[in-house]
């Protein structure tokens, strides 16, 4: 077992951490990459209020809902997790000018251009029979990611191509201070790229997508929703979603598209317990709910590994900081900041994991040995409840038994993964002694 586990351990080493070097190497990579490690303090410090907004403890939580102080915790999940696309539309652009290393073009103007951009390809009202201008976190949040990521390329590279050609340049007279001439310089290129995004805006209008968020969610949901609600078909569905979290497309974009599904089986499995009757969707919907063991991918089982196999110390000091809101099901810290978003080292686990956890949790169904669900208390718990926890109360001791089996059956899935990036990064630290 030990050669076997050793000769595995080497494949990675010699095959796929020489392809994440060359794959990490890309400026694109590393624009988005950087990027979103910029929004690691706010993700974290944000992480510990959505728990507070959304306490696990019932009268706890209504407790802070009387006293006036969930609103400002959310308020805090607004103005970061909830408007990340709009922060990476200011952070990658700014990181990714930089690393394109030209002179005459400015990281601010590029991520002013960019954050303008997105906005302007927002739709800005909200309501059908009346109206009234407002911006939906719909669009500033997760499921406006994969937008934000495209026009901070797009947008970046037109700017600095656009930059090199002078005679776009407005040249102000010698003496005019240096802030005055860095705003007028890029005035003719900033009007061509704006026209672009318009004309972007106005050609989608005349669709039946309406704009650019829509054909995104045309392209990537609707045809996964075709695949159906069988076991199969949503184990595939969760990998398809959570591979796409590695391109900085949020699951949410594929999963809201089956919430309407699932919704149907879980009223149809309360009408069933409430007649005395078999409930017909029980299997697929513990299968649903074993999908992600913990957070996306099982992280929390990522996390342990890196605590309990990992030397470096910056992994080490990254688990223990995101610990804690992992384990109230807030991924965000972890996809970003370890980062697992375009890590191709973790690309295998972190789909394996869905395969693992939610065979499991459907084999444990069908068999048996899960013989209680509560489908009533599984839609009421909040989802900052640690599902080891929420686990225990819908489908008693069996289902706790079998999240622990996944937790630990993904912390030595990850583990063989982990000890690569460690070994890598425990060398750089070494070196820098």
């Amino acid at each position: 077992m030990a050669n076997l586990y050793n000769s595995f351990q080497q494949k990675i080493d010699e095959n796929i951490l020489p392809l994440a070097t060359k794959f990490g190497s890309n400026k694109v990579i590393q624009a988005i990459s950087g990027g979103l490690m910029y929004t690691l303090p706010l993700t974290l410090g944000a992480s510990l209020f959505s728990i507070l907004a959304n306490f696990p403890i019932p009268f706890v939580n209504e407790w802070l809902q009387n006293a006036g102080l969930t609103i400002h915790f959310n308020a805090v999940m607004g103005g970061t997790l909830n408007a990340i696309a709009l922060l990476i539309s200011v952070s990658i652009p700014y990181n990714y000018t930089k690393l394109l290393g030209k002179s005459s073009a400015n990281p601010i103007m590029a991520s002013f251009l960019t954050f303008a951009s997105f906005l302007i390809l927002m739709p800005q009202t909200i309501g059908e029979e009346a109206p009234i201008s407002a911006l939906s976190f719909d669009y500033l949040g997760s499921s406006g990611m994969f937008v934000a990521i495209l026009l901070s390329l797009v947008i970046t590279n037109s700017y600095v191509k656009l930059s090199k050609n002078k005679k776009l340049l407005i040249r102000m007279p010698e003496g005019v201070p240096p802030m005055v001439t860095q705003s007028f310089e890029p005035l003719i290129i900033a009007m061509i790229i704006l026209c672009g995004v318009v004309a972007v805006r106005i050609g989608l209008s005349f669709t039946p997508l309406e704009n650019l968020f829509n054909l995104v969610q045309m392209i990537i949901g609707e045809p996964l929703m075709k695949l159906g609600s069988s076991a199969p078909a949503l184990i595939f569905i969760t990998v398809i979603a959570n591979g796409l979290f590695f391109f900085g497309i949020h699951p949410n974009a594929i999963n809201s598209a089956i919430v309407p599904l699932l919704m149907t089986m879980a009223m149809a499995n309360i009408e069933a317990a409430q007649a005395g009757t078999t409930m017909p969707y029980k299997d697929i919907m513990i299968l649903n709910s074993f999908l992600n063991n913990d957070a996306v991918g099982s992280t929390l089982s990522l996390l342990i590994a890196i605590l309990v196999f990992g030397k470096s110390k910056r992994y080490r000091s990254f688990a223990k900081v995101s610990f804690l809101p992992n384990f109230f099901n807030i991924n965000e810290p972890v996809i970003f900041g370890l980062p697992i978003m375009l890590n191709p080292v973790l690309l295998v686990p972190f789909l394996l994991s869905t395969v693992v956890t939610a065979t499991i949790g459907y084999l444990g169904s069908v068999s048996g040995f899960i013989s209680h669900y509560n489908q009533v208390l599984a839609m009421g718990i909040p989802w900052t409840t640690p599902k080891i926890i929420s686990t225990f109360f819908t489908m008693g001791w069996q289902g706790l038994v079998l999240r622990i089996i996944c937790l630990i059956a993904m912390v030595f899935v990850y583990m063989p993964f982990i000890k690569a990036l460690d070994n890598k990064e425990l060398l750089k630290e070494q070196e820098l002694l």
